[in-house]
């Protein structure tokens, strides 16, 4: 498949970059001692997974760390969806 069409490769990897971030992101801010939601992943809309990006923005320079993995979870996440259904409909 990864010869045939490797946008659907590439995009697979895109999303799942996009998780390990986001997932990163939750990490940090529950080991800081902020309350974010593992609920998150049971409901989609839940304003609780959402904001925690934003709330990292917030406190990161109080600790420390850097903003781009919040900066790059979304455009990452886009560009893997787009791959994604570029490459299954090529196929």
């Amino acid at each position: 498949m990864a010869k045939h069409d490797p946008a659907a490769v590439a995009g697979f990897l895109l999303i799942g970059s996009a998780s390990v971030l986001f997932i990163h992101i939750q990490l940090k801010m529950i080991r800081a001692g902020y309350k974010t939601s593992y609920s998150f992943f049971g409901r989609l809309l839940v304003a609780n997974g959402w904001d925690t990006p934003a709330k990292y923005l917030k406190v990161r320079a109080k600790h420390g760390w850097s903003p781009w993995p919040v900066y790059l979870v979304f455009p990452c996440l886009l560009l893997g969806i787009g791959l994604l259904v570029f490459g299954l409909f090529r196929l």
